[in-house]
């Protein structure tokens, strides 16, 4: 028993330590050789790692053509009808009709208001019964009057003359309006005398004159009892209703001639001595979220304002729809030039990268970093003048216009749409 002792208290650690080793050495070299061992296989081992395909970058891209470029300049209006009239009562009365309403499109001529008129009817009639009056009074008067006293015929010769004589003084300036008017009183008065006007006096003395313009003046005020458009258009602003009392001067309506609006705008003078008559002018209305109407200049006020330093110009723009309200808030380009064969792409395609301008064109399905020189810029597109190398970009190159500004160079793309290039 003390022999079993002493053995074991022989026994070191390192000799506990290599059994360990060399049991996990047999058992690498057994797992290693267990296939050819036993003619399996470990599960995967012939599995590989195949690298995916790179992703391609979503692009819309141009063809590089050459075209007409305008050059705009940019001001800000708002819409107005081509005409319009505000529309007042000329007479007091009672609205008795008012067939239109709000937004109704109606012709010249056409009746807009129906005031009472029973008032101006009686008014017609009493002033006709006093022509009526007026007129045989005129009658007896021609019968029974003898001659008035005539005038010296030789006098009333030499007041003709005196005043033929005025007249060519008066227009050449020689004598004063006040010279020119003695002597024409004087002729008139000879003519008178002569007997040369013998109607026309008998005419006043019997009241016929004054009995016309009366009958005139009640015709005038019956018609005024009916409210006519002036021209053809559409209702706008209306005030009033029916049954409802007004007086001379009371606001009834507004009509506005719509099928042309137009737009003033302020523009400044280095803009404005570029513009002329019947150029383009694109008017973007960003209520129809930005839609571009195409209209022209139609006029260029010839006067600048030395404080503000700009200048009005009328915009004119069809609108047969009516889509186009009086109002509405509007962007206007107006054409100050027109350039001829330029490269011109939209101005969202050139980038700036490291200080210079870039494009990035597609070839061979991969993105391609060009240099550009650009030249003009109007709008929403810039000039392309050369490639930097000059021969990098041409007409005929698809140019990536979206999808640019995470782009890098040289990697795999994907053209998504080919954009026409509009440029108004």
């Amino acid at each position: 028993m003390a022999s079993k002792i002493i053995s074991i208290a022989r026994i070191r650690p390192w000799h506990i330590f290599g059994v360990i080793l060399a049991l996990a050495t047999s058992g690498l070299v057994i797992y290693g050789l267990w296939p050819a061992i036993s003619g399996g296989e470990i599960d995967g081992d012939r599995q590989t790692t195949q690298e995916p395909d790179q992703a391609r970058a979503p692009v819309e891209v141009i063809v590089l053509d050459r075209r007409e470029f305008p050059l705009r300049a940019e001001a800000t209006g708002h819409l107005a009808p081509w005409r319009e009239s505000k529309i007042s009562a000329e007479i007091n009365g009672l609205i008795i009709d008012r067939p239109v309403e709000e937004g109704q499109r109606v012709e010249a001529g056409q009746i807009l208001l129906r005031l009472d008129d029973r008032e101006a009817k009686i008014l017609l009639a009493e002033a006709e019964a006093a022509l009526l009056q007026a007129r045989a009074d005129y009658a007896v008067q021609l019968s029974n009057a003898g001659e008035l006293t005539a005038a010296d015929t030789s006098q009333l010769a030499e007041a003709r003359i005196r005043y033929s004589d005025a007249l060519k003084a008066h227009s050449e300036g020689t004598i004063t309006q006040t010279e020119f008017v003695r002597v024409q009183r004087h002729f008139e008065a000879m003519d008178v005398l002569a007997g040369n006007r013998r109607e026309d006096v008998a005419a006043v003395y019997t009241n016929l004159t004054q009995r016309e313009q009366q009958v005139e003046k009640a015709r005038l005020q019956l018609e005024r009892a009916q409210v006519i458009a002036p021209f053809a258009g559409r209702i706008a602003d209306l005030q009033v209703e029916e049954g409802q009392h007004v007086g001379t001067g009371t606001p009834l309506l507004r009509l506005l001639q719509d099928f042309r609006m137009k737009v003033t705008v302020d523009v400044l003078e280095g803009d404005l001595v570029h513009v002329r008559p019947r150029v383009t002018a694109n008017v973007i209305v960003p209520s129809y979220s930005g839609e571009i109407f195409q209209g022209y200049v139609h006029s260029v006020n010839p006067s600048i304002d030395p404080k503000t330093g700009t200048g009005r110009i009328t915009v004119a723009l069809q609108n047969p729809s009516g889509r186009l309200v009086a109002g509405l808030y509007a962007d206007v380009a107006l054409e100050t030039n027109r350039l001829q064969d330029r490269m011109i792409v939209p101005s969202e395609a050139v980038i700036v990268r490291q200080g210079r301008d870039v494009v990035f064109l597609v070839k061979g399905g991969r993105s391609y970093w060009m240099y550009v020189i650009v030249g003009e810029r109007s709008g929403n597109f810039t000039e392309i003048i050369r490639g930097d190398p000059p021969s990098i970009v041409e007409p005929g190159d698809s140019l990536v216009i979206s999808g640019n500004y995470a782009l890098a160079h040289d990697v795999p793309v994907e053209i998504t749409s080919i954009v026409e290039l509009a440029v108004q």
